[in-house]
């Protein structure tokens, strides 16, 4: 992988014509030190900065240009890592996922895949720090998963378990630099289980720090502490943050030393997802800012029949348009499934003559393929890159639980016939349902009289009146509020 030098944040004129320019761009114009340029040269090569700066995290644009937020504030990331919240083990399945986890090769051949699923960024484990300058087939292949990801606009997180408390400042530093050099956007930091909270606050802010000064938008993820605050350790009195331009754009976007995203896996440690356990754990994540709710179905109970497939589509409607962020956690049948093996072909049909009297074989047309996980959380993942109501509403859970229906309303930033509130109703049931919504959306001081449907999981079309919403057992709907 190509090698690349720190760009300066700022660049000042050293006279009234003549700017300092960085080596990289001496080096490939055949420069010296300094060199009078014009004007137009000089607004060229400030729009290049920027784009350069960006091309360790990902190559091209920090964002769609269509405002100025971080690209994390809504992305969609897809974990493949194992975490302590999914620990290996269980069935041969999962085991096989586990197994090829860490194949960068296997996850490079299904970006095409994860790109479909509306993935923006990839969580993998940690390779294996090298032991010498001798070539290492395994990073060489987690480089190459970064650069085809790049060019599929998909960021590439490690996660990274720190080292015990006692030395974890010291032997973080290189660990996280090495990384970063090598173009990851960033870190899910795993603390140990023993680990104090203030101990754990300083491995995170001392990781901050150095995400910070490093080129482009990288960013930490850590595991959501409710009993965290945001008040930072204290550095050292002989040691001053630095006022460069990469730390006041992370002061803008939060705390320069706390996580961009926590991850909060309360949900996952429900027995089974029903409303009245769901709703009060909802809500109360939607009071904390920059949460990726972590949550998968349980283990279905082996005597019972099992509703978790369906129940599944509920939980990604959950995750894709309840925060502004999403995290998809990598399953056997989520995309990074292994190759079957193919079937033997039939052999050629031996030719055959029909008689005059024989009748022509009648041919009926196959049955249209079930949707399957992936081709609902693709259309999820589209509704939440499009539009602008589940993009940046504000979302308020409401109490059906005596129905079992896990009912949620997305408000638009800003009223507008063009942004409508979008409504979400999960039956989580085995039961067909039938709500009337009218008394709850009037209650937020929403007017309506009928959903026009957006995305919903069963076959059923056309709009649902708001006093008589109906839903097939386990389904989900989402539909726009209209008068």
């Amino acid at each position: 992988m190509p090698s690349f030098s720190p760009l300066p944040h700022s660049l000042a004129p050293i006279s009234n014509h003549t700017l300092w320019v960085p080596h990289p761009f001496r080096a490939r114009c055949g420069m010296g030190g300094r060199h009078r340029l014009s004007v137009p040269a000089l607004l060229l090569l400030a729009l290049a900065l920027p784009a350069a700066a960006q091309t360790l995290a990902r190559p091209g644009w920090a964002g769609s240009g269509l405002n100025t937020d971080p690209w994390w504030r809504q992305a969609v990331f897809y974990q493949v890592s194992s975490s302590p919240a999914n620990p290996p083990g269980g069935s041969p399945a999962e085991q096989l996922q586990l197994q090829h986890s860490a194949d960068f090769k296997f996850i490079a051949a299904r970006l095409d895949a994860l790109h479909t699923l509306g993935v923006d960024a990839l969580i993998v484990p940690m390779p294996p720090l090298p032991t010498s300058l001798a070539p290492d087939p395994a990073l060489d292949d987690f480089d190459e998963l970064i650069h085809q990801a790049s060019r599929r606009g998909i960021r590439v997180l490690v996660t990274l378990p720190a080292p015990s408390v006692s030395s974890a400042p010291s032997d973080l530093a290189p660990i996280a630099r090495f990384w970063l050099s090598r173009g990851v956007a960033g870190f899910r930091l795993v603390t140990p289980p023993s680990a104090s909270l203030q101990d754990s606050q300083s491995l995170l802010q001392s990781l901050r720090r150095i995400t910070n000064s490093a080129v482009g938008q990288r960013i930490v993820l850590s595991d959501f502490n409710p009993g965290a605050t945001a008040t930072p350790v204290a550095p050292p009195a002989s040691r001053h943050p630095s006022r460069t331009a990469s730390t006041r754009r992370a002061n803008r976007s939060g705390d320069a030393l706390n996580a961009q995203l926590q991850i909060d896996s309360e949900l996952s440690q429900l027995d089974l997802p029903e409303a009245a356990n769901l709703r009060p754990l909802l809500a109360q994540s939607l009071l904390t800012p920059n949460i990726l709710l972590d949550f998968y179905p349980p283990t279905p109970p082996p005597s019972s029949p099992d509703p978790y497939p369906a129940v599944a589509r509920a939980i990604s409607a959950i995750l894709l348009t309840t925060h502004s962020a999403a995290l998809i956690d990598a399953s056997p049948t989520l995309v990074l499934q292994p190759d079957a093996t193919p079937e033997a072909a039939p052999p050629p049909a031996a030719a055959r003559t029909l008689a005059v009297n024989h009748p022509a074989p009648i041919f009926r047309p196959a049955a249209p393929p079930t949707p399957t996980l992936a081709d609902w959380i693709s259309k999820l993942s589209a509704l939440h890159h499009g539009n602008a109501t589940v993009r940046y509403g504000s979302v308020t859970v409401l109490d059906f639980d005596a129905q079992n229906a896990l009912v949620w309303i997305i408000r638009p930033a800003a009223n507008s016939a063009l942004a409508p509130p979008v409504v979400v109703v999960c039956n989580l049931s085995s039961s067909p349902l039938r709500l009337s919504l009218t008394s709850a959306v009037h209650s937020l001081n929403l007017r309506g009289s009928f959903l026009l449907t957006l995305l919903r999981s069963d076959q059923a079309i056309g709009p649902q009146d708001l006093d008589a919403v109906a839903l097939p057992p386990f389904a989900v709907y989402i539909g726009e509020l209209h008068r």
